[in-house]
């Protein structure tokens, strides 16, 4: 089974946090699976809208348009998925409004809180490349420490890769929220995999969180467990799946 995950973060940290859903997976299915991420998020959605993946751990945003070309959504993940603004302590950008002129980092213009960011700032007046300019990096990690040295002004991300960075780096920083909050990453199962496939698939993840590795894994990634995805979820989504494609188009 070809298992998908979004390349929020480097493909080694990314192999080793799934180790346990995959390991326990093969044992629970009998079948081989294969932990795959994409080199950047044009190629993961792409790849994803494509059926390339059996199973697929994405961002709700990508989860939707996916859902819309017929993947079944399994679940997501419980914990609250809120994008926020990290600056670097004692800098002197005490409210969202002091971005105004400022270089924003982000891991990549397609993640749910570069999106979310975006549209905050584009629903409080803020222009982009007039009010404030953004910075790709290759992951959120790599964004925040850009801010604690100094490299960029501010970046957009979320709670989850605040947990993750070296305590080193987040003793430099500070966090600005924003009054956004989406549903957070999304599995899904391929519209070509079978109804009782995707069951079995389903029933699998849902004890996977009764385990005692499941239990770790979620306690260490901060997801907290699985949820099911709501139509209200759905259509709460629905902005930002617009913005997403704008930024897909603007990206090519």
């Amino acid at each position: 089974m070809k298992f998908g995950i979004m390349p929020f973060n480097s493909t080694l940290a990314l192999i080793k946090t799934h180790q346990p859903l995959t390991a326990y997976l093969e044992k629970r299915l009998g079948r081989r699976v294969v932990a795959y991420t994409s080199a950047d998020y044009f190629t993961f959605v792409n790849q994803l809208l494509d059926g390339q993946f059996d199973v697929a751990i994405a961002g709700p945003h990508f989860g939707s348009m996916a859902a819309e070309r017929g993947a079944k959504v399994l679940f997501r993940y419980r914990a609250d998925l809120q994008p926020v603004v990290v600056v670097r302590a004692g800098s002197g950008i005490r409210t969202l409004d002091d971005l105004h002129g400022k270089r924003i980092g982000l891991s990549s213009r397609l993640s749910i809180s570069s999106i979310g960011g975006v549209k905050w700032l584009q629903d409080n007046g803020f222009q982009l490349d007039r009010d404030y300019r953004l910075f790709e990096r290759a992951t959120h990690g790599a964004t925040i420490a850009g801010v604690a040295v100094g490299d960029l002004d501010a970046a957009l991300t979320t709670h989850t890769p605040l947990k993750q960075i070296p305590e080193d780096i987040r003793a430099k920083i500070s966090i600005l929220p924003l009054d956004i909050h989406v549903p957070h990453l999304m599995t899904l199962a391929d519209a070509r995999l079978s109804a009782a496939e995707v069951a079995r698939i389903r029933a699998a993840l849902r004890d996977f969180q009764g385990t005692p590795e499941g239990q770790a894994f979620f306690s260490e990634t901060g997801y907290l467990g699985y949820a099911e995805v709501s139509p209200a979820d759905m259509k709460a989504l629905q902005p930002f799946v617009e913005l997403t494609l704008q930024m897909m188009r603007l990206g090519r």
